[in-house]
């Protein structure tokens, strides 16, 4: 079977779904909101059937717009485990927040940790967070970043991958790539971070040039951003041009898709190599 991926179109927030070769079913972030409460729901019962279970919800980190409805999609789509950073977010008080706490404390939870792989079948996960103590105070630094990759499991070789990197920025990415390769880092498609926020980029200690070193390992073929109306200025001009210059182009020139333009975008990791991209599926 292929892994499948589908960059949900939920506004100012990130939802992906993670269709693997086993049939597991793993949700990467959800923003659930009373605007798009039908069609998210909707989406998700026409691509894994009403209520399927979701082996593991994966919250890359407790902002918000990475967790918002969380209890919704429990109540159609069974949630059987919970995947944490173990860092506390931003906002305790909020109802997403504790909506989410109660969720972890019933079904359980992993703190999943850098370097650990987990293999579905043809479909691997590779958690690749920074281990770095000095961002420790810095919940969307401590995103837990995950590497989807589709895999000959007979040639032990990766065919096809997605690199999601929730709202990690440049400091942060500076000290993942002291922990893996460039080869590690290669993708297919780039998750873009914090939904196109120019800190991927941006280096506070030079004020001159931007930090792309990470990106040059990544090179992706296409980047795509989960965005929708907001007050952040998300995505920055500046970040898109980075985006743009850095991944080279599907095999019909197309190097960035936007949830806010394309809608929803799924993506196909395929056996026996490549992958097949679809809008508004």
């Amino acid at each position: 079977m292929a892994t499948t991926v589908h960059f949900m179109d939920v506004g100012q927030g990130n939802m992906t779904l993670l269709q693997l070769a086993d049939g597991r079913v793993f949700l990467y972030d959800c923003n659930v909101t009373e605007d798009n409460e039908e069609s998210v729901l909707a989406y998700l019962a026409t691509e894994i059937g009403e209520g399927t279970k979701v082996n593991v919800f994966v919250c890359s980190h407790r902002d918000a717009d990475h967790m918002r409805g969380v209890k919704k999609i429990d109540a159609r789509f069974p949630i059987q485990r919970v995947w944490d950073s173990g860092a506390t977010g931003t906002t305790t008080n909020s109802s997403e927040y504790l909506d989410y706490m109660e969720l972890r404390r019933r079904v359980g939870f992993t703190e999943v940790q850098a370097r650990r792989r987990y293999d579905y079948g043809s479909s691997r996960l590779r958690v690749m967070n920074s281990t770095s103590d000095e961002l420790a105070g810095d919940p969307n630094a401590q995103s837990i970043v995950i590497k989807v990759e589709h895999r000959d499991v007979s040639k032990d070789v990766t065919q096809a991958s997605v690199l999601l990197c929730g709202d990690t920025d440049a400091v942060t990415w500076q000290h993942i790539r002291t922990l893996y390769s460039d080869s590690d880092l290669s993708c297919s498609l780039l998750l873009g971070s914090h939904h196109g926020a120019i800190t991927f980029f941006d280096d506070p200690d030079d004020e001159q040039n931007y930090y792309t070193s990470h990106i040059k390992a990544m090179a992706p073929a296409m980047t795509i951003l989960s965005v929708g109306d907001n007050a952040h200025g998300h995505p920055h001009p500046k970040a898109v041009k980075l985006y743009e210059k850095y991944s080279s182009g599907s095999n019909k020139g197309n190097k960035l898709y936007r949830t806010d333009i394309q809608g929803n975008i799924c993506v196909v990791l395929k056996d026996g190599g490549g992958w097949n991209i679809t809008k508004n599926r």
